[in-house]
């Protein structure tokens, strides 16, 4: 699938196909510092989240040292607004831990010669229309929302997709 940095929580493969899927692009590719303080701080988190009262069954991955995805098996119970919340606050703490952003919504990474790049949306669109970046290129796709969207649509070409 993907190269993965670092995965922590329960086992990828073990989380449903329907869990929920966040992931959150990096403006810059994590150092060997900031790659040990998401480990650090990852590990806490899961070891904390709750939704309803129980805990929640969620695997935190680093990929290609630019992205941290957050996924979170509630085994059939709806996840609640405050353990949504939490790890929206826990993404936040890593912003300000590692110095990056992760939250803007509109940074779109894609990889160009084996390189990930990233840029805000308007500036990709632009670059993919003048030809400067190829529609036969992947982009990461930040809106998956479930398991299965990651595995099928997280990296996928620019060709076709919503860009």
């Amino acid at each position: 699938m993907t190269e993965t940095g670092i995965e922590l929580g329960a086992s990828f493969e073990t989380i449903a196909p329907d869990a929920k899927a966040w992931v959150y692009t990096s403006n810059q590719e994590f150092s060997g510092e900031q790659l040990a303080e998401i480990e650090k701080y990852a590990e806490v988190f899961l070891s904390k989240w709750d939704s309803h009262g129980k805990m929640v069954k969620g695997n935190i991955q680093v990929l290609k040292n630019r992205f941290v995805a957050i996924f979170a098996d509630t085994e059939g119970d709806t996840m609640c607004g405050s353990a949504q919340d939490a790890s929206v606050r826990f993404v936040k703490e890593l912003e300000e831990i590692l110095n990056v952003k992760l939250m803007d919504r509109m940074l779109i990474a894609f990889n160009q010669n084996d390189t990930i790049l990233a840029l805000p949306f308007n500036q990709l669109r632009e670059k993919i229309a003048t030809g400067e970046v190829s529609k036969l290129s992947n982009f990461y796709n930040g809106l998956v929302s479930s398991k299965t969207e990651f595995i099928t649509n997280w990296e996928t070409p620019i060709e076709g997709s919503w860009l």
